[in-house]
């Protein structure tokens, strides 16, 4: 299916004309807050951008796309104000005008495994906010098991109930992605997972958060099963 792209509204007269860029692409669950009511943000650092707790990645062209991302050249600093809204994101001297849209949810072809002999038990307060990483490992973990919960089992409500619990112990980007997972929504290298059973991609994602998201999805596909801890390891 197509998506349509936002429609452009006429700024205020006299409203001084920034620089404009096209995105290489957008993820279709940004479609609502770009279209939507003007909002404020501000900037992380690192390319994501924080707007009154959904946070927006701004992914360089031919980097991993982001179910949360816009894929541009637009550089925001740690601080600086950014908005969204009416079809465009901007900050002072720069804006982004909408390109093609990208489908955050993967077909599911192929189904990860892992060998694992218990079942897995989502404890959100041992995991939620808790490991290393830019979002913390456990976070990840949860990540790829609700997504796994809703590609693999169609089970979308108890997918969205963890995701809440986890969001209200952890980091606004971090509550950001769960909340998509929950809707089967996943970063890139995830679809090369899932679609073409390529698992190199996502290994090779972040820090550790590909290889955690990895162990996530295993879990839901497996029954759900298995028991984790925090740092992303089958336990035995």
């Amino acid at each position: 299916m197509v998506k349509q792209t936002p429609t452009l509204r006429p700024r205020p007269a006299g409203t001084t004309t920034p620089a404009a860029l096209r995105a290489r692409s957008l993820s279709a669950a940004v479609l609502p807050l770009l279209a939507g009511p003007p909002r404020e943000g501000v900037g992380l650092g690192l390319g994501y951008v924080d707007f009154g707790g959904y946070v927006l990645a701004l992914t360089r062209p031919g980097r991993p796309r982001m179910p949360n991302g816009v894929e541009c050249e637009l550089e925001v600093r740690t601080g600086e104000r950014c908005r969204i809204g009416h079809g465009r994101l901007a900050t002072d001297g720069v804006e982004v005008l909408p390109g093609p849209v990208w489908d955050p949810v993967p077909g599911v072809v192929f189904r990860p495994r892992l060998e694992i002999e218990e079942r897995f038990q989502p404890d959100v307060e041992r995991l939620a906010g808790r490991g290393e990483g830019l979002t913390p490992s456990g976070d990840d973990l949860l990540c790829g098991y609700v997504a796994g919960l809703t590609l693999f089992h169609g089970r979308a409500e108890e997918a969205t109930a963890l995701a809440e619990a986890a969001a209200a112990r952890t980091t606004h980007l971090s509550a950001t992605l769960l909340r998509h997972a929950a809707r089967g929504e996943l970063p890139e290298p995830a679809h090369a997972l899932l679609e073409r059973g390529d698992p190199g991609p996502l290994r090779r994602f972040g820090h550790s958060s590909g290889r955690c998201l990895l162990i996530g999805l295993a879990a839901a596909a497996a029954g759900p099963a298995a028991t984790v801890t925090a740092g992303g390891e089958a336990a035995r």
